[in-house]
């Protein structure tokens, strides 16, 4: 249960945070986002990245103060060429939030912010020698920013790059490994600001 106390306070405080912004200051944003193989299937998926998806909200609090709701999707999998018996598949989602600091430079909109929440992984890796995790879900935290450019003032493009750092356990029914993992995730999009 301490695992999930930091997101619980977060998700407590939200409400609150958000009924004190004003009512035209909440950004959507959704797009594409690529990371590094590192995070799952590190034993089989090679040196190849992972697609996947991004979106977040962010409700305006005071002057270029803001908190961030951010969550993101990756489904790799990986198939050596024997048949069935040779591949592995993963569902990996992460929901991350925190604050985030923005400031507005004509149609230029530079943030940075730190996040904080869980990564849940689900893996299968057909065969008997395969690592399984001791564990679904993993404390995540990072820190990233971007800039988003208006195109009008309720739509604006977004890039962005975040490091995020989380730790899972595998074991092999022999032994238990901690995998410390750090990786860039960037993400691409549109933003709707409502």
């Amino acid at each position: 249960m301490r695992r999930y106390l930091p997101l619980l306070l977060c998700l407590l405080l939200l409400p609150g945070l958000s009924a004190a912004q004003s009512s035209d200051r909440v950004d959507v944003f959704g797009g594409y986002s690529y990371i590094s193989q590192d995070l799952s299937l590190t034993h089989a998926l090679g040196n190849s990245g992972i697609s996947g998806w991004n979106a977040s909200a962010t409700f305006a609090v005071k002057g270029g103060l803001g908190i961030v709701a951010d969550f993101s999707g990756f489904y790799p999998s990986y198939n050596t060429g024997c048949g069935a018996e040779c591949s592995s598949t993963a569902r990996i989602h992460t929901l991350l939030f925190g604050p985030q600091v923005s400031i507005r430079r004509a149609r230029w909109k530079p943030f940075a912010r730190f996040l904080i929440g869980d990564t849940n992984m689900y893996t299968y890796a057909a065969g008997t020698n395969a690592y399984t995790f001791t564990s679904n879900n993993s404390l995540t935290f990072g820190v990233g920013g971007g800039v988003d450019f208006s195109l009008t003032r309720r739509l604006a493009l977004r890039g962005q790059v975040d490091w995020l750092h989380s730790g899972f356990q595998t074991t092999d029914n022999q032994r238990t490994f901690e995998e410390i993992h750090n990786l860039a995730r960037i993400s691409t999009g549109i933003v709707f600001r409502f």
